[in-house]
């Protein structure tokens, strides 16, 4: 067995390259296309083998790149090609290490954090079985595993050289720039216009509102790579033309959520270089949803007075996100809102199942509630809202976990960030964190954690929070050993 694999790594390029012409002449006389992936996924179980780390590379470079075939009418299979095959042989590789005890860290599996990660997933599990429907809750549980373990867990196994938290971030840069320079590209062939920015990014991504997401999670990391290029002349000049094309591709996507979700991400640096300490964080996001809850009332009212449509003027689509009277895609998640809501009230505690919203909604749409782009497929988005999204699939449990994730993951940025001597572990926690809370923003109003485009540059931004906090205690049990 062990000649085979020797042999198997000497003339692994052969042997690829065999199959990839071997497919390729299949796929194109059969007409089958999607044949063409069996290379990738012939590549990617070889790189399991001989060195994984490049296909954790990999996994960061293709992400932006991606595609998938429902999305853009190529085909009836809905999978993120090739991001989620990687995210696959990621997930058993990581089952390999910790079944093995190969040389991995096991820390990141006992911090306080990753408990509380179990408990999600193990709710999760639960409410799988008493789901709508099982299938569809289980396969959404298998990806939600494949987005957590290798973005998560197994980034953390590949922390233990720290300039690797740079490339990764860097690869993922690039390849978000590329796409966002073909849509922008793409857009200003259709004179910037509102209507075709929805879609001029495909087939990378579904829509402009998860580009958005993305772009917003990425931006602060852009900027904490350039404080970090020192004399890197080609980083120095890069990474501020990568900020322009992001920033610029961030603008013309009209996707109002993500231009809103900056807001916090700025405050939140302003907290950092302030040494605003968390609890104070804390006080000001309960006062905050306590004034919302006590005065919802009157903010409705005055919402409906703003008149204001989205439209190819920028000022006219930021003024536009607080009419609730006329505008079609503000009423149209209201109505998935009041949907998610009534899916709550009929089952509290245990919720219609992990990704069911979709499929039982439309029952509970009230007529007064409808919009001209109302739809009874789930095809527009999901629940437009990470938050309800969970209420409605998980009851109660669910979104009470998804906001303790949410406090938590900020509660040890703000731990590590003043526990960090280094500049540049302040410098990666802080924006690990700016990016995140751009997307725990933009999550009030959207929800693509079922994507690999959010979930993977998000549960790795998670990793290095975690990844610092626990660096930072490893330092200060040896200083004490020393004392």
């Amino acid at each position: 067995m062990s000649s085979i694999l020797l042999n198997l790594k000497k003339n692994w390029v052969g042997v690829a390259s065999t199959l990839f012409a071997a497919s390729c002449v299949y796929a194109w006389y059969s007409e089958q296309y999607l044949y063409f992936a069996l290379p990738l996924l012939f590549l990617a179980a070889v790189l399991v083998f001989l060195k994984p780390d490049i296909l954790w590379f990999l996994l960061a470079f293709v992400t932006p790149f991606s595609v998938n075939p429902a999305d853009s009418d190529l085909s009836g299979l809905s999978l993120s090609l090739p991001a989620e095959p990687i995210l696959a042989a990621l997930l058993l590789l990581l089952f390999y290490f910790l079944i093995s005890k190969k040389d991995i860290d096991t820390r990141i599996f006992r911090h306080p954090f990753s408990s509380l990660i179990y408990i999600y997933l193990g709710w999760m599990l639960v409410t799988c079985l008493t789901s709508s429907d099982f299938v569809v809750s289980i396969k959404f549980l298998i990806a939600k595993l494949w987005f957590i373990g290798p973005s998560y867990f197994l980034s953390y196994y590949f922390f233990k050289h720290e300039d690797r938290i740079k490339t990764f971030t860097l690869l993922f840069i690039i390849s978000l720039t590329v796409v966002a320079l073909y849509n922008s590209l793409n857009l200003a062939s259709h004179n910037f216009e509102d209507k075709p920015s929805q879609w001029t990014m495909r087939p990378f991504f579904k829509d402009h509102t998860v580009l958005g997401a993305a772009l917003a999670m990425t931006i602060p990391v852009v900027l904490g790579n350039f404080r970090l290029s020192g004399a890197d002349v080609v980083k120095r000049t890069l990474l501020p033309l990568s900020f322009v094309i992001l920033s610029f591709c961030l603008v013309i996507t009209f996707a109002r959520a993500a231009w809103v979700s900056m807001i916090p991400a700025i405050l939140l640096w302003l907290m950092f270089k302030l040494r605003v300490k968390f609890r104070y964080l804390f006080t000001v996001m309960i006062l905050v949803i306590a004034y919302l809850v006590i005065n919802i009332d009157p903010i409705l009212r005055d919402l409906e007075t703003n008149r204001k449509s989205s439209s190819d003027d920028v000022v006219e689509n930021i003024e536009s996100i607080t009419n609730i009277s006329s505008d079609q895609s503000n009423l149209e998640r209201i109505n998935r809102w009041a949907s998610a809501y009534a899916m709550w009230e009929e089952r509290p505690l245990f919720g219609w199942g992990p990704g069911t919203y979709m499929f039982q909604y439309a029952p509970f749409q009230l007529l007064t509630n409808r919009t001209e782009i109302s739809t009874n497929f789930g095809d527009v988005g999901n629940a437009h809202s990470e938050y309800l999204g969970a209420l409605a699939e998980g009851g109660l449990p669910a979104l009470l976990l998804f906001f303790a994730i949410m406090i938590v993951t900020f509660y040890y940025a703000f731990k590590a960030f003043y526990e960090s001597r280094s500049r540049n572990d302040r410098i990666l926690i802080s924006s690990a964190a700016c990016g995140l809370i751009t997307y725990y923003t933009h999550g009030f109003l959207n929800n693509f954690l079922d994507t690999d485009k959010a979930s993977v540059i998000f549960w790795f931004l998670t990793a290095v929070i975690i990844y610092f906090d626990i660096k930072n205690r490893t330092q200060e049990r040896a200083n004490q050993d020393m004392n």
